[in-house]
């Protein structure tokens, strides 16, 4: 069986090699931090301490937080200064405006994650703090969730939202994701907590008023120790429910089927993952273009001269449909990564193929500290190519974070990398101009039963004979999110032949002939358009009472206008009550 699922996945690279619109080019990126105004020194002041490792920390969250347009950057001070919020002013600048935003803190910030948790909207942000005590417990319940008022400021509700703790024990929390796991329309929240003893790994259901019920225990069972880092949600069996991803140390990370009745099921050593013995950050995306998404975890690598750290280096997990994946990365050659931590999945030069950047490094080891980052390039049959020093990632300190954002508005993706004791880092993509692009971001105001920003859809492109598939969330990858959106390399294509996309709840929209090397907001289907036509009417009853009694999939959860998982006259009632819209 094993012997299958590895010639699965190099036979699906091979023939798309053969397909491809593109050979690989040279990736090229340029520090453009202090041109962009963007530019400090993170500066961890926190004690060397069980669960409070400063350093650690080093995060940072993407958004558009004023909605014109252009993408913003968050980022965590370490406890020695000042959190920062740099404003992109739109000619490749930013100003940074934390104190008049209201989120100048200065505290042990750990990890920060990015959404709009109420669908007002306004981009909120999530962040875990050790507080300000430097006692050996931290400063419990000092996490925060900055509500955006959409007028230039935020303000801390976490408390009054109920996300302000992850343990009773000890401040512990590290990385947070958003994402809509129930389906209902509002986005959940999951934390993780590296210290294991602290028993602060939390899963919080959005109640859709404001506020959120822990439903750690009941909903997911976390296993003691759980050591964790990151958090991701994504669909990996494609039934429309958001499986739960965790990357975890010493051996503890998890992989959870979304049993799409509100609980979640472990099936790490089923799966094939969790083989990872330092699970640290991980990333999401379709490395072989085969329709599938897979699964990176960074890890710690070196060789087996050592007694101490075994080799066991970077996990590459090949999704071969069923809720099964093959380990690849010693053949994919990305298992060497030193000592692995945040990472993300991005088609830098726009050949089509998903290439994968990592930051990584270890204060006081011989071996890793300052130790440079890492750049993989997909050459898209099956392996991947160590590009750094050609392609300009080079510095050399204690990378911890890195997450993808189109800061300049040209259609590729930039990077932002937070350092621990160190300079951030904005890097220009320069590499994008090698092949054309698609840049999507989505509308769902006119829907409250789809997560905002488009956050659990899957869109797919089809061009040439080729379809590429992306899940539309932010990116989490060790303490840190992106920008908001599926973006397509498309290499020679000039034509998209059609884009669909799946909505959470079944909703569809698909456009056919698009132009190349454009950015699309894509508006979703109103509350009760089924047949995503662009008005509510009598084929849209049509797929209502094709749809009628208990919801039997995710994609029926379309004509459930109430989510109460009864299709019936209630939901009837709504649709005529929308007719016309």
């Amino acid at each position: 069986m094993g012997n299958i699922r590895v010639s699965r996945w190099w036979m699906s690279c091979a023939l798309f090699s053969v397909a491809s619109t593109q050979a690989p080019g040279q990736i090229a990126v340029n520090d453009v931090t202090a041109v962009s105004g963007a530019e400090f020194l993170h500066t961890p002041a926190f004690l060397m301490i069980p669960g409070i490792q400063d350093w650690m920390p080093s995060g940072i969250a993407v958004g558009d937080f004023n909605r014109d347009g252009w993408q913003d950057m968050f980022w965590l001070g370490g406890g020695g200064v000042p959190d920062k919020l740099y404003i992109n002013n739109g000619d490749g600048t930013f100003a940074e405006q934390a104190q008049a935003w209201g989120v100048a803190a200065l505290h042990g910030g750990c990890g920060a994650c990015a959404g709009d948790y109420d669908g007002d909207g306004w981009i909120d942000i999530y962040v875990t703090s050790f507080g300000t005590a430097q006692t050996n417990q931290g400063e419990l319940g000092k996490n925060r969730l900055y509500h955006n008022n959409g007028n230039g400021t935020f303000t801390n509700v976490a408390e009054q939202a109920g996300v302000n703790y992850t343990s009773y024990i000890l401040s512990a929390g590290y990385g947070g994701a958003f994402g809509d796991y129930d389906l209902d329309g509002d986005l959940d929240l999951c934390v993780t907590a590296w210290y294991a003893s602290a028993q602060g790994n939390r899963l919080y259901r959005n109640d859709g008023d404001g506020t959120f019920t822990d439903v750690t225990g009941t909903a997911i069972t976390f296993p003691n120790p759980l050591w964790g880092f990151q958090s991701c949600f994504a669909d990996m069996n494609e039934d429309g429910w958001p499986e739960l991803l965790v990357s975890a140390d010493f051996g503890t990370s998890q992989f959870y089927r979304n049993n799409g009745n509100g609980t979640f099921t472990n099936i790490t050593q089923a799966s094939g993952t969790g083989k990872d013995e330092h699970g640290m950050g991980q990333c999401v995306g379709d490395f072989n273009n085969d329709g599938h998404l897979d699964w990176y975890v960074t890890s710690i690598f070196q060789d087996n001269s050592s007694p101490r750290l075994p080799n066991t280096g970077n996990k590459l997990y090949i999704n071969q449909g069923a809720n099964v994946y093959e380990e690849i990365s010693m053949a994919a050659g990305v298992d060497d990564g030193g000592w692995g931590w945040g990472a993300v999945a991005v088609d830098l030069d726009h050949d089509t193929h998903l290439d994968i950047v990592e930051v990584n490094g270890r204060p006081g080891s011989v071996e890793f500290a300052g130790e440079q980052e890492y750049v993989f390039r997909n050459n898209g049959n099956g392996t991947f190519a160590e590009v750094t020093n050609d392609c300009g990632f080079t510095v050399a300190a204690e990378g911890k974070s890195v997450v993808t954002l189109d800061y300049d508005g040209d259609g590729d993706l930039d990077l932002a990398a937070g350092f621990n004791s160190s300079f951030n880092k904005l890097y220009r993509n320069e590499s994008g101009v090698l092949g054309n692009w698609l840049h999507l971001s989505f509308n769902t105001q006119n829907n409250p039963r789809i997560a905002p920003d488009g956050f659990g859809a899957r869109v797919t492109v089809t061009a040439g004979g080729q379809s590429f598939v992306r899940f539309v969330d932010s990116g989490p990858g060790f303490l840190g999110t992106g920008e908001i959106c599926a973006h397509f390399g498309l290499g020679t294509i000039e034509i998209a032949d059609e884009v669909k996309v799946l909505w959470p709840r079944g909703y569809v929209t698909v456009l056919h002939d698009v132009p190349v090397n454009q950015r699309l907001t894509i508006q979703a289907p109103s509350l009760g358009d089924l047949d995503g036509d662009g008005s509510v009417g009598g084929a849209d009853i049509g797929e209502l009472l094709g749809r009628w009694g208990p919801v039997q999939s995710a994609f029926d959860l379309k004509a459930d206008l109430n989510n109460d998982h009864i299709v019936d006259a209630a939901d009837l009632g709504l649709l005529l009550g929308l007719w016309g819209t």
